[in-house]
């Protein structure tokens, strides 16, 4: 088994203290050159190699970064977590996740012990409050997901959700379908505005009005997925496509018509946001607007870590998206006006 070694074990091996190794580390002019060089050649002997975010996590008195997710279960917030969590961890930093399942008393229990415990910094994905996130920030580097509610102040990472939406309604209408039906997601979350305004974008730019009366509130979960297709076979005059504002809702929305005999993509076309891995026990892939989880999540990371490292930062980063075309569309026949019509 491979020896792991530590500060501990090479100031053993050169019989001083961790003082002096961390200093030979971090303040190396203050150690004599004799010691400093028996310190440098023992780890080099015995392949010790620093890590240098652990030092300026040291000099902070702090260990870790938290993450803060709203809802776990959620298939786009896990594979986040786990991204991150690798990412954290080939750096030799564990990550606290904080899954508030979208509860305001957690939020809190989990900012006190964080700060009282010194963490050395926070990544806050959507859904949690401003109050929250400006508290946080006071006392620790704080870096967000797919927020802008709190502008110009830390830095951000985000999916260009806007004109992925925009061309995943485009597709649709190229596909001639003009009655287009979407499942919003809770219009306080910044994405799910932004994937709105995406597509409403779209219909104005092809000319398009507008309909309220084929626009469902979402709320990202799956049942809402559900609950909007029951209301859209409600409606006088059923949409000939559905564009919902995640995959969660769209999964709803299919196997809801699943359940009636109603056929995807025959019968009604779909369309989610995400592109993650819903449909694996499916035959059907879904069409759907893919966001680039590992780039968000590395881009996080990286501005956190230069937070902590020492650098002022309020950058702005826009991943973009890309839509994957699936088996859930389909072109439908335009009803061409003949003579008789106009007779």
């Amino acid at each position: 088994m491979k020896q792991e070694y530590t500060i501990a074990r090479i100031a053993k091996l050169c019989n001083t203290s961790k003082a002096t190794v961390s200093r030979v580390l971090n303040n190396p002019e203050v150690v004599s050159e004799k010691l400093r060089t028996k310190v440098l050649e023992t780890m080099k002997r015995v392949g010790y190699t620093p890590n240098p975010f652990a030092k300026q996590l040291g000099i902070r008195g702090s260990w870790g970064i938290a993450l803060f997710v709203f809802d776990i279960i959620n298939p786009f917030f896990a594979l986040m977590t786990r991204q991150i969590g690798h990412l954290t961890m080939e750096k030799g930093i564990p990550l606290t996740v904080c899954d508030t399942e979208n509860d305001a008393k957690k939020e809190e229990v989990y900012l006190e012990y964080l700060l009282r415990n010194k963490i050395g910094g926070i990544i806050f994905t959507e859904g949690f409050s401003v109050s929250l996130v400006e508290r946080a920030h006071r006392r620790v580097p704080v870096v967000l997901v797919d927020q802008h509610y709190v502008p110009e102040t830390v830095p951000e990472v985000t999916s260009d959700n806007f004109h992925g939406s925009l061309q995943a309604t485009e597709y649709l209408i190229q596909l001639n379908h003009s009655r287009i039906g979407y499942v919003a997601g809770p219009q306080e979350f910044p994405s799910a505005r932004q994937r709105l305004n995406g597509y409403r974008q779209a219909l104005k730019n092809n000319r398009i009005a507008y309909n309220a009366e084929i626009v469902y509130q979402g709320d990202f979960m799956y049942d809402s997925g559900l609950q909007a297709l029951e209301y859209f076979l409600s409606l006088q005059e059923w949409p000939t496509a559905i564009f919902c504002a995640n995959d969660q809702m769209a999964l709803g929305v299919f196997n809801k018509a699943q359940q009636m005999n109603i056929s995807i993509p025959n019968d009604l076309s779909l369309v989610g946001f995400d592109a993650i891995p819903l449909f694996g026990l499916s035959s059907t892939k879904l069409t759907s607007v893919k966001q680039d989880i590992p780039r968000l999540c590395h881009m996080a990371v990286d501005l956190l870590l230069k937070q902590i490292g020492g650098e002022t930062s309020r950058e702005r980063i826009i991943v973009p998206t890309q839509l994957v075309v699936g088996d859930t569309c389909k072109k439908i026949a335009v009803k061409k006006t003949s003579d008789a019509d106009h007779a």
